[in-house]
């Protein structure tokens, strides 16, 4: 009855406009209920009504309008959830657009007359507030950009079943504020970008190390801020709702002109302008914009964007020529025609393109680089493409050569040597102390990672298998880019820009090492590369012992070939794979400090076991409080008290830490996403509750407070202990490597090393400043260096499991 009296007297329009008028939050909160109960109740069609719709939006425009009256975020997030319900109410029963969408620009076949469009489009808010509401509200974090995000993509969706309403898209304003909306949140991102970790909260890794003598720049903004971080929060938000978008649109007018927005708009007009200017020398500029790019190219997982993004700034060919697109309307067309007008640059001088400077130069560029922020930003980025977009980086981030044969030419026999020399090369360097344990979890992580590779699905996937999802996008708009069986260029100016950076392990910062050692390991991960000349001896320099005339037991020629694969070759010192000569030369560094620093092994023993017993305890740490054994003595525990339960393995130091848990810790304590919107917390295993708040609590009186204050002192003692190592005499000892210009090898200047004598005569001064130009000398402290040499043998411990886990999926060697 009352809903019915609703209806018959409109009683709505009253409600709009005192809730309007009113400037009181409680009878707007009020009109907001209403509303909504009206909107639940199916029984009067108020949705249905076009008094009831006009009343409804006026009501939202005098609220949250742009002359709006101005309300608590709350009521908003309301309002904007109410808008939210009427938009899936549309997609759900298009029948009702008609009564919040209405134009009068429409021929007699349904379709928007002809009128004068800029390439800005139409605005004509009167037409559909209800979307102007939305777009109004997407750039907002919590509930209200929630809704508005996922109320106009039910609007974008329900353009596919109204012609009227598609041909007013492409023809109004909503594009290009979308294309520019997302211009402005990334131009809020800083020019300037410091990605230093705060010393305040340092992973053990970097504490041991000389991180904390490295000084960001002042005039840059640091990364874990927490203002940077909403900026970037809102940002990838945003480009995500781009991607839901073009996801969920069937319309091919209304995403073909979305994405030409998104090409001009953005990714012409500023995204590559930002890469364009950027510069190593004002530090700071280029991080910014190669951490942007990755952040950029890790969220995004839609095809067509990522096809257009990669073709643009790697300078491949043009983005509209790189594959057929389907056909477009003439209005569709005739907009894009006017958008390229538009923006077009006034003088030639102006056009510049990404065939002159592209994302190749800047990657190399920043590998190349003197400072360690920015040859890490690099790496990640180029870590990102390697792992996701690989096709792209074929030809023009690194320089290969096709294979023409399929069959394997390494024998297993060859196999075994390698794996021995890197197992080898791997205890000379750290002892073997945890080497077992730390190859066991290497091999899991390798194995999948190379399942999960976008190249692998061809080389793994069963005969007849497609390689790819019968997807919507499975078209001719974006074809996946076919990655053949190829070998790396020896020349490759990336892969020598990575051999340099290797060769120079022990100085580099720890960052660097991490980005280094994932880039190296993923571009191994491709099932397409061939390891010979990098990673592996190309099997035309195996060398065989002379063993006499061949056996004549076996008269069957598979055993023959088996027993021939199965030898173990040699090779010469100039067929040794680049990559494994580099570690070699590492290993001659750390054998020239084993000889000159005493108990070298021992300190490097003692490192390992610091970053084992620090892991475990935070895992430990992280774990229930458990159970109080029957058994247990009582002077063992006093009563009222919680000790923490340390495994028996750790206090015996008898094992290694795991992938997880290994002082690389690329993906747990360095992973700058712990701060970003793209990786959320790892929920508890018991709904989240801490160790405090756990259940088990309740068995001891200990107030919470308390056993906070045990947990933060136990860490505090254990971070004593590593502050006691930092500030050691003996870990202080500063070490220098000197590198003369030209020079393959990095040789180690020991104690036993004199600077020549100083002179007094005029010359001394040019002639030292002329020997310093030609040599490369960085030095680190022993504290630093023995972390970096830890890290060194989880690295080469990932190559044999890389080696091992190829050969055995990917069938790369050859049994007879």
């Amino acid at each position: 009855m009352c809903l019915q009296f609703a209806a018959a007297q409109q009683i709505y329009t009253a409600v709009s406009k005192i809730a309007a008028t009113s400037h009181d939050e409680g009878m707007v909160r009020d009109a907001v209920a209403f509303y909504n109960a009206l909107i639940d109740s199916e029984e009067e069609d108020f949705l249905e009504n076009d008094v009831f719709a006009v009343s409804l939006m006026n009501f939202v425009n005098r609220t949250v309008g742009s002359g709006g009256t101005g309300v608590g975020e709350d009521i908003e997030a309301d309002i904007v959830e109410l808008l939210f319900g009427i938009a899936a109410k549309i997609r759900l029963q298009p029948e009702i657009l008609p009564v919040w969408f209405t134009t009068a620009c429409t021929d007699a076949n349904g379709r928007l007359a002809n009128q004068k469009v800029d390439f800005a489009g139409v605005t004509q808010k009167e037409d559909f507030p209800l979307c102007y509401q939305l777009i109004d509200h997407v750039h907002h974090e919590g509930r209200i950009g929630d809704f508005a995000r996922t109320g106009l993509l039910y609007v974008f969706e329900s353009a596919s079943k109204s012609i009227t309403l598609e041909a007013w898209i492409v023809n109004s304003d909503l594009p290009t504020l979308m294309a520019t909306g997302l211009g402005a949140l990334y131009s809020q991102l800083s020019r300037k970008l410091s990605v230093l970790h705060p010393p305040q909260n340092l992973p053990i890794i970097l504490s041991l190390s000389d991180y904390s003598e490295m000084q960001p720049n002042a005039q840059a903004e640091s990364f874990f801020g927490e203002d940077f971080q909403n900026h970037l929060v809102t940002f990838l938000s945003y480009l995500a709702f781009w991607q839901d978008v073009l996801e969920h649109c069937r319309s091919t007018d209304v995403r073909h002109t979305l994405i030409d927005h998104f090409q001009i708009l953005f990714l012409q007009q500023l995204l590559y302008p930002s890469l364009l200017e950027s510069s190593d020398a004002d530090g700071g500029s280029s991080v910014a914009v190669l951490t942007y790019l990755r952040r950029i190219l890790d969220a995004l997982d839609h095809p067509e964007l990522v096809n257009m993004i990669l073709q643009y700034l790697l300078g491949l060919q043009d983005y509209a020529l790189s594959s057929p697109r389907m056909p477009r309307s003439p209005a569709a067309l005739k907009r894009r025609q006017s958008l390229l007008l538009t923006n077009a640059p006034d003088k030639d001088d102006d056009r510049f393109n990404p065939s002159l400077f592209n994302l190749v130069d800047l990657v190399l560029g920043g590998t190349n680089s003197r400072n360690a922020q920015t040859v890490s930003a690099a790496l990640k980025l180029t870590t990102v493409i390697l792992s996701k977009d690989h096709g792209y980086a074929l030809g023009s981030l690194v320089k290969i050569m096709h294979a023409h044969h399929k069959e394997p030419f390494r024998t297993v026999g060859g196999l075994n040597i390698e794996l021995e020399t890197y197992l080898n090369l791997a205890i000379n360097l750290a002892g073997e102390e945890g080497v077992d344990e730390a190859y066991e979890s290497h091999i899991k992580d390798i194995q999948s990672l190379l399942e999960s590779h976008p190249c692998s699905l061809k080389s793994i996937a069963l005969p007849g298998a497609s390689s790819k999802s019968q997807g919507y996008f499975d078209t001719a708009e974006s074809p996946a880019r076919d990655v053949d069986p190829h070998y790396l260029v020896p020349e490759d100016p990336l892969f020598q820009s990575l051999v340099d950076l290797l060769l120079r392990f022990l100085t580099n910062d720890i960052e660097t090492n991490l980005a280094l050692t994932e880039t190296i390991v993923c571009m191994g991960t491709c099932s397409q590369l061939h390891l010979e000349g990098w990673l592996s001896v190309d099997p035309a320099d195996y060398e065989f012992e002379d063993v006499g005339p061949e056996p004549t037991e076996f008269t069957n020629d598979n055993f023959k070939s088996m027993l021939m694969a199965g030898r173990l070759p040699s090779w010469k010192p100039s067929a040794t794979p680049q990559l494994l000569a580099c570690l070699q030369q590492l290993e001659a560094q750390v054998e020239a400090l084993r000889a000159d620093i005493q108990d070298w092994d021992e300190h490097v023993v003692n490192r390992k076991t610091a970053f084992r017993f620090h892991e475990e305890m935070h895992e430990a740490m992280k774990m229930p409080t458990p159970q109080l054994k029957p058994s247990r003595q009582p002077s063992d525990t006093p009563a009222g008290t919680w000790t923490p339960q340390i495994p028996k393995h750790v206090l015996d130091s008898s094992a290694t830490p795991s992938r997880t848990q290994s002082p690389r810790g690329r993906k747990e304590a360095l992973a700058d996403q712990r701060n970003t919107p793209t990786a959320s917390p790892t929920p508890s295993r018991f709904g989240g509750s801490t160790m405090v708040g756990s259940p088990s609590r309740a068995l001891s009186p200990l107030p919470a407070p308390q056993a906070a204050k045990r947990n933060t002192t136990l860490f505090s003692d254990i971070d004593a202990n590593f502050a006691g190592l930092r500030h050691s005499e003996i870990f202080k000892r500063r070490i220098r490597f000197r590198r003369p210009a030209g020079a393959p090898n990095v040789e180690v200047m020991l104690s036993k090393y004199q600077p020549p004598p100083k002179d007094d005569e005029e010359g001394s001064t040019s002639g030292a400043e002329q020997d310093k130009e030609q040599e490369d000398i960085r030095e680190a402290s022993l504290l630093h260096i023995i972390t970096n040499v830890v890290i060194l043998q989880e690295f080469v411990l990932e190559l044999v499991a890389l080696m091992q886990i190829r050969a055995s999926l990917f069938n790369e060697v050859r049994f007879g």
